[in-house]
């Protein structure tokens, strides 16, 4: 009375084999993956700003890098433009800087002085790199690090 085919057994021999053989195929898998490190891979926080007859006297603006470049007596300096709050983009104003998302106001330091902002804007330190400003916004400097306003060298 026995008919060739599959019995109920042994369908469920090959199902139980199958997934182990694919359970163990996928912790293989797993273990493989755990030895390739996740890497972010950013861009360099070092950015070229220009050359210094681009920022007269005062404050300019830097949208594409989000800093206010100070230009005075004294040399230059690079104030953050990101906020201290939720990281909304700080507006120049008459005395200061202010964020138009939640009011944070900012005093011509950078100085947090009204609205949630927990800290200061962060001063970046700039560099030289030939006869261009460079900025490091990977990196904050005290607010009277200066950057002497003539190159070194006369290379560039």
């Amino acid at each position: 009375m026995s008919e060739p085919g599959t019995t109920r057994r042994g369908f469920l021999g090959r199902s139980a084999t199958i997934a182990v053989v694919v359970g163990l195929v996928g912790h293989v898998i797993a273990w493989l993956r755990s030895l390739v490190p996740n890497v972010l891979y950013e861009p360099p926080m070092k950015r070229r700003l220009g050359a210094p007859d681009q920022f007269p006297t005062g404050r300019t603006y830097v949208a594409e890098h989000n800093v206010f470049v100070i230009h005075d007596t004294r040399g230059f300096r690079a104030l953050s433009a990101v906020c201290t709050h939720l990281g909304c983009s700080v507006g120049a104003k008459q005395e200061g800087y202010h964020c138009p998302c939640h009011g944070s106001v900012f005093d011509a330091e950078g100085v947090n002085t009204e609205g949630p902002a927990p800290r200061p804007l962060p001063w970046h330190p700039l560099s030289w790199r030939g006869k261009a400003l460079v900025v490091d916004l990977g990196t904050t400097v005290d607010a009277d690090t200066v950057l002497d306003p003539k190159p070194k060298g006369g290379s560039g």
